[in-house]
């Protein structure tokens, strides 16, 4: 019997070493770490995307170990906006049928990203759902969060930042409905605070240019 029992304790034991590796690579949502309220969803300079969108996730497994090359998707599809197909980030891919970018997290577990798009056009006084991004790491759900974006009119030429997007910014806050699009502050409403992150990155001069509009709007992807 003692020889039955050490076997069976044995097994038990590589099968728990077995599990324990296994789980070494799963992102844990709980040791992993996402930005706090919102992502924000910006222009560029025709180099690389605003400064003032730059947002890191950082994956860990179970033990509060990094997972290198863990595939992080930002998912946009329950969101109001347009993506640019062209992030000028080499590393970033961007799926339109998905409404998605994705990167491989670095040694640290850490990817970075500048989300370069618009708002859709004749959104009027809607908004997207609370917590419309949803971030992913191998497939395994990490959070959920807000993306206003600050291009707010979708310029057939491909300009930025301008008076037309301060006066659609006007517009929604004077609607009453606070749309999370221009929630900027993250807090759920549209006031003062809001309007001055719009005109720090306005004059930051990071989202001068942004990806002009789908050929049609209404059919297919919103990507470009």
């Amino acid at each position: 019997m003692t020889g039955l029992v050490r076997k069976a304790m044995l097994l038990a034991v590589c099968g728990l070493l077995t599990a324990g590796v296994a789980m070494a690579h799963v992102p844990d949502p709980a040791n992993s770490e996402c930005p706090t309220a919102c992502i924000y969803v910006t222009g560029h300079n025709g180099s690389v995307g605003d400064a003032a969108g730059n947002f890191c996730v950082t994956v860990r497994d179970f033990n509060n170990v990094p997972i290198e090359n863990s595939s992080v998707v930002i998912d946009f599809s329950n969101c109001d906006l347009q993506l640019c197909i062209n992030q000028l980030d080499a590393n970033a891919i961007v799926d339109c049928v998905s409404q998605t970018v994705r990167k491989l997290t670095n040694v640290t577990g850490q990817a970075c990203f500048r989300i370069i798009g618009k708002s859709r056009p004749g959104l009027g006084c809607g908004g997207a759902p609370v917590n419309c991004v949803r971030i992913f790491a191998d497939s395994t759900p990490l959070c959920s969060l807000n993306a206003p974006t600050f291009d707010l009119v979708n310029d057939p030429s491909g300009a930025g930042l301008g008076a037309g997007d301060l006066s659609a910014w006007l517009s929604a806050f004077f609607c009453g409905t606070n749309p999370r699009r221009g929630d900027y502050i993250c807090d759920g409403t549209l006031g003062a605070g809001d309007l001055a992150r719009w005109l720090s990155v306005f004059f930051g001069g990071g989202s001068t240019l942004n990806c002009p509009p789908p050929k049609d709007n209404n059919v297919g992807p919103k990507c470009q």
